[in-house]
């Protein structure tokens, strides 16, 4: 059998797979009900990066989302931009939940319309069950609310908490200790009322079905409590900005990764692509994970474009776990080669196939899920045509990254 054929066939086995969907920035069903959708929905989230490199100006970006604006005017200044970003990743998805869901095979002058009117008569109670259960075949995805948000009120069964505390994100002025994400009305006088207003947090949302808490990867070489006690003081004076990191920030975060550990909770880890990606390394990772041998630390998108440095946490480090999540939307080749030389590295049961990283654009979890299978598929089938494992064992691994890893590594009940 070809290649291409092995291909076809690992596809068409994988797509009857159930699956845990290991990271989304999804809300509430009722978020996008309440949302006014049109096909500038299809370029919300990461998309809006491509265009902005493309040349695209803040100020016409925020544009496409006004509805007060007409349809075709807005069109008329996405589409000088939409022929230089249409190649890319992240606009595949975008291609691939427009066909699938509303019988566009592309984006052009002629669809907009009727795709923005499909849409919208498509926003409607179930649209989660539709493209989430039906099409993706997700038994549940890990997102990420800005609040605690307890699973009763989530609109869905198929969303599970991983919690974003700002507080392991930055803490530059005074007035972030303060993010009423922590604790509404809570005092904070001390370092010690910090910690323990952080710790009542950490309990609180482990207690309403969060499974992990996320951190970003700054560095977090050596925390002191003393360096920390006296940079709160200095904060309480008001009018001090401070750095990431900062002698605050890594006392904190160590203190808070002991208690969530602690409380069975997962560490999930931003590492690399976004922003100045080089304050976010993954080799940043490598104290905690000396640190703390046994929490489970989830080291999210491979640290793209750290990718070796991230492969070599994988393969050096018994309480790490590495996360395709966003990673085949920033580029197909990339995540096939680094999943090629993650098999010769790497123990099986250490890697996450597949994480959408959406939030309002639902639809495009299924595109970014199709791609995954894509390079999953081409993968698996090389090694087969190679000779190096059979069609039943290159199945058997690919169920264990889109389910039973992420399954055991967050202890997820399905």
């Amino acid at each position: 059998m070809k290649q291409g054929e092995i291909e076809k066939s690992l596809m068409q086995a994988m797509a009857e797979f159930e699956i845990v969907d290991a990271h989304e920035h999804l809300g509430p069903e009722r978020d996008r009900l309440a949302a006014a959708v049109d096909v500038f929905t299809l370029f919300s989230h990461y998309t809006r990066g491509d265009l902005a490199v493309a040349g695209m100006s803040a100020e016409d970006y925020q544009s496409l989302s006004d509805q007060n604006i007409p349809l075709e005017q807005r069109w008329a200044i996405f589409a000088p931009y939409w022929q230089h970003i249409g190649w890319g990743s992240y606009a595949r998805a975008a291609l691939l939940a427009a066909e699938r869901f509303y019988g566009v095979e592309d984006i052009n002058d002629e669809t907009y319309v009727p795709l923005s009117e499909a849409m919208r008569a498509a926003n409607k109670p179930g649209i989660y069950e539709r493209v989430l259960g039906e099409a993706c075949k997700i038994r549940t995805a890990l997102t990420q609310p800005l609040t605690p948000v307890p699973p009763v009120d989530l609109g869905t069964p198929r969303l599970t908490s991983v919690m974003r505390d700002p507080l392991m994100s930055s803490v530059e002025t005074y007035d972030d200790i303060f993010h009423p994400a922590i604790e509404p009305g809570a005092t904070v006088n001390s370092l010690d009322d910090l910690l323990d207003v952080k710790r009542r947090f950490v309990a609180r949302v482990k207690a309403e079905g969060a499974v992990g808490l996320k951190m970003m990867c700054y560095p977090c070489e050596s925390p002191s409590r003393k360096d920390a006690l006296e940079v709160f003081e200095r904060m309480r004076g008001g009018g001090m900005t401070l750095p990431i990191p900062n002698p605050l920030r890594e006392y904190v975060t160590n203190e808070i990764i002991e208690f969530a550990g602690q409380q069975g909770l997962v560490i999930a880890v931003h590492a690399g692509y976004w922003g100045d990606f080089r304050k976010l390394t993954p080799t940043n990772l490598i104290p905690l994970l000396l640190r703390y041998p046994r929490i489970r630390f989830d080291l999210y998108h491979l640290g793209y474009p750290y990718v070796r440095e991230a492969l070599m946490i994988g393969k050096g480090f018994p309480n790490a776990w590495l996360n395709l999540c966003w990673t085949h939307i920033i580029s197909q080749r990339f995540a096939t080669d680094a999943l090629d030389e993650a098999i010769d590295l790497i123990p099986m049961n250490k890697i996450l196939a597949f994480g959408g990283d959406y939030a309002l654009p639902v639809e495009k979890v299924y595109g970014h899920l199709v791609m995954a299978r894509e390079n999953i598929a081409r993968v698996l089938a090389g090694r087969i045509a190679r000779g190096q494992m059979t069609e039943t064992q290159a199945l058997d691994l690919a169920h264990r990254w889109f389910w039973d890893n992420p399954k055991e590594l967050y202890g997820l009940k399905l």
